[in-house]
């Protein structure tokens, strides 16, 4: 009896063991949710320097529009990264999700080539993969800026950009 309840006991172990194990996600996955991405956060180290003169390192809450706040972005596994304008489309924007451009996951060296739609370009940039879970991507990119005066102070940045999945 005692060698019966032992081989259940094992059983029920190993069978909780299996059922409890979750799988992880790949950077892929994680990456290409069905809700896409909208921009909760973006900074720059140093500061950048606005029109007129004055000085931020939050670009979130002095750079980038109102109407840019609410765009989602998606990267399907079509290999095209997609832009919807959320509900505040801006003026000269698409009023429905486009294409913007090409991305690719360099899963080893954490890496993305994307495009980053307030840059206000359309340059695919390569950036840093600082954080990707379920509830985060979070990238950086260093851009170094040369002698042109209408485009900021020369210098090298880091721009830190924060994405969290859409509710829509």
């Amino acid at each position: 009896m005692k060698k019966v309840l032992s081989i259940v006991a094992v059983a029920l172990t190993v069978a909780l063991v299996f059922t409890s194990c979750k799988k992880e996600k790949t950077m892929t996955e994680l990456l290409t949710i069905e809700k896409g991405w909208v921009m909760s956060a973006a900074t720059t180290t140093p500061y950048w320097t606005l029109n007129d003169n004055s000085q931020i390192t939050n670009l979130f809450e002095g750079y980038v529009y109102d109407c840019e706040k609410d765009d989602i972005i998606k990267f399907k596994e079509d290999g095209h990264e997609y832009l919807n304008p959320g509900a505040d489309v801006c003026e000269g924007e698409a009023s429905q999700e486009s294409s913007i451009g090409a991305w690719k996951l360099y899963e080893e060296e954490k890496r993305l080539d994307m495009q980053i739609p307030f840059f206000y370009d359309t340059e695919v940039e390569n950036v840093a993969i600082v954080e990707l879970t379920e509830e985060m991507l979070k990238v950086n990119y260093t851009w170094t800026l040369t002698e042109d005066p209408s485009k900021g102070v020369p210098g090298t940045y880091t721009f830190t950009i924060t994405y969290v999945p859409s509710k829509k």
